[in-house]
C-alpha cells in the first residue's frame, strides 16, 4: 500500500464523512452545521483516519462478510480510542453514547458498530476499488506530486485545529495564553468562532 495512496483515500473518506454527517443534521432538523471537524478543509479527520485504517486493514480482503465483521469490530475499536484519546489529550468530547441503547463507555455502541461494518464494505467494495483502477491510470510522479501537496494541507489543518482546541479548552479552564501562538488562536479562534465550527464539542 503506497503512503501516496493512502493520502487520497483519507481526503476521499473524510470528505463523505462530512457530507454524511451534514446530511443527518439536516434530516434530523437541525439546518446546516459544521460536521468537517477541521478549520481550514472540508475534511473530517475521524472519517478520514477511519477510511485509511479500514483501507490498509481490509484492502486484500475479498469476501465481503470478512470485510463486516472485521470492520464492525475494527470500527469500534477505533472510534472509542479517538474518542477516548480526545478526552485525555485535548479534554473535550465530541461524541458521547451515554444513554443509547449498548453503549460502551459512552464513546461507541454496538448498533453503530453495526453500521461500521456495513461502512467497511461500502468503503473497500465502492470507494477503495474503483478508486485504486482509477489511480492506476495516473502516472506515478503526479500521483506523488499531488499526495505531498495535499498531505502538506492536511498536515498544517491538522496543526491548527489542535493548537486551536487547546487554546478553546484552555481558556475554558480560565487559563492565559502565554505565547504569541496561543494569542494568535485566541483572536482568530475565540469562543463564539470555535463554538459554531464544534457544535457538539463538549468539555470533559
Amino acid at each position: 500500500m503506497k503512503l501516496c495512496r493512502l493520502v487520497f483515500i483519507y481526503v476521499l473518506g473524510g470528505l463523505v464523512g462530512t457530507l454524511w454527517e451534514t446530511f443527518l443534521n439536516f434530516i434530523n432538523g437541525n439546518g446546516f452545521v459544521y460536521c468537517n471537524g477541521s478549520i481550514f478543509t472540508p475534511v473530517n479527520f475521524v472519517y478520514g483516519f477511519g477510511a485509511v485504517i479500514i483501507v490498509a486493514c481490509l484492502h486484500s480482503q475479498t469476501e465481503w462478510w470478512r470485510v463486516y465483521l472485521i470492520g464492525a469490530v475494527g470500527g469500534g475499536v477505533v472510534e472509542y480510542l479517538l474518542n477516548f484519546l480526545e478526552e485525555k489529550l485535548l479534554g473535550t468530547r465530541s461524541w458521547n453514547y451515554d444513554g443509547k441503547t449498548l453503549n460502551i463507555n459512552g464513546r461507541t455502541t454496538l448498533p453503530y458498530m453495526a453500521v461500521w461494518g456495513l461502512l467497511c464494505v461500502a468503503v473497500i467494495f465502492i470507494i477503495y476499488k474503483p478508486l485504486s483502477r482509477f489511480l492506476d491510470k495516473i502516472p506515478p510522479d503526479i500521483q506523488k506530486t499531488a499526495s505531498v501537496i495535499i498531505g502538506a494541507i492536511i498536515l498544517l489543518d491538522l496543526f491548527i485545529t489542535v493548537s486551536a482546541v487547546l487554546r478553546y479548552s484552555a481558556r475554558n479552564a480560565n487559563q492565559n495564553a502565554f505565547t504569541a501562538l496561543g494569542r494568535i488562536l485566541d483572536r482568530y479562534f475565540n469562543d463564539a468562532f470555535m463554538l459554531k465550527r464544534f457544535p457538539k464539542m463538549k468539555f470533559s
